[in-house]
């Protein structure tokens, strides 16, 4: 770990993060990207997103689960 409280935070979950929405990754809290894309998956009760994330630091990643995003202040979820 890198010293963070990771039993203090609030569990991670899927979210539709919206599109130019900033966010970062709980593993690299450090890198900080925009979402590009967003596309939803699953059944309508249970669904589940995958988001394109451009990178502030160079390149995009597709594919990116949710639940492993946060906003930069750690929130996750609708506005």
């Amino acid at each position: 770990m890198t010293g963070h409280a990771i039993e203090n935070l609030t569990p991670l979950r899927e979210w539709e993060p919206a599109l130019n929405e900033r966010v970062t990754t709980w593993r690299r809290p450090d890198i900080t990207g925009t979402v590009i894309r967003c596309d939803r998956y699953g059944h309508v009760a249970d669904p589940y997103w995958r988001v394109s994330v451009r990178w502030d630091g160079g390149g995009v990643e597709h594919g990116v689960e949710t639940l492993s995003l946060t906003r930069p202040d750690g929130t996750q979820g609708r506005r």
